[in-house]
C-alpha cells in the first residue's frame, strides 16, 4: 500500500521539476550604446524599428514583448543645464510627460533598489487606447557616467507573465 504512494509522490515531484526548469527564462548578454550590457531574454530579438533614439531595441513577436534602453550621458545633460541626484530624480522627470495624460495613464509608486554597483528606480506604468490594454516597466538605471532609461512594455495580459523578466533585464545593465 506504501509503495504506490511513494511512487504516485515521486512521479508528481518529478513532473514539478521539469516545469519548474522550463520555466525559467533564459537571458544573454547583449552590447548596446556607448558601451554597456545587458542581460536580454533569449525570447527577444534585436530589432531597428522601435525607436530612432533608442540604443538598443529588442522584441518578441510571439510574447508581444519590447524593450529599449535611452542613453543620456551625465556630461551631457549638465551642459543642457540638468542636475539629477539620484536614478530615481530622473525617472521623475522623465515621467513627468506620463502624468499630463493622467486620465488614460496610470503610474505606479517608484520602488528603488541597488544592481551592479548602480542605482536603479523602476515604475509600472499601465494604459489603455483603442489598441487595447497595456503594462510597461519604466527604469531608470544611474550609473558613474550615464543616465539610463530602459522602457519594457507589453499588453495587459502578458503582465505576470513578463514583469520579472522586465525587471531583471533593466537591474542587469553594467557599463
Amino acid at each position: 500500500m506504501l509503495k504506490p504512494f511513494r511512487l504516485l509522490v515521486t512521479a508528481v515531484l518529478f513532473a514539478c521539476t521539469i516545469v519548474c526548469v522550463q520555466a525559467q527564462t533564459k537571458f544573454s548578454e547583449r552590447r548596446g550604446g556607448h558601451s554597456y550590457t545587458m542581460q536580454i531574454p533569449e525570447y527577444m530579438v534585436k530589432t531597428y524599428e522601435l525607436n530612432d533614439d533608442a540604443s538598443l531595441q529588442y522584441f518578441s513577436k510571439n510574447k508581444e514583448a519590447y524593450t529599449i534602453v535611452l542613453e543620456d550621458s551625465k556630461e551631457q545633460l549638465e551642459q543642457l543645464g540638468l542636475k539629477f541626484t539620484s536614478a530615481e530624480d530622473f525617472l521623475s522627470n522623465f515621467t513627468n510627460d506620463y502624468r499630463k495624460e493622467a486620465k488614460k495613464r496610470k503610474l505606479g509608486k517608484v520602488n528603488t533598489t541597488q544592481a551592479n554597483g548602480n542605482q536603479v528606480a523602476q515604475a509600472e506604468l499601465t494604459w489603455k487606447d483603442e489598441d487595447g490594454e497595456f503594462f510597461m516597466l519604466v527604469s531608470a538605471v544611474e550609473t558613474k557616467t550615464h543616465f539610463y532609461k530602459v522602457l519594457c512594455w507589453t499588453i495587459a495580459a502578458n503582465e505576470k507573465a513578463l514583469k520579472e523578466d522586465f525587471s531583471q533585464l533593466a537591474k542587469s545593465l553594467q557599463d
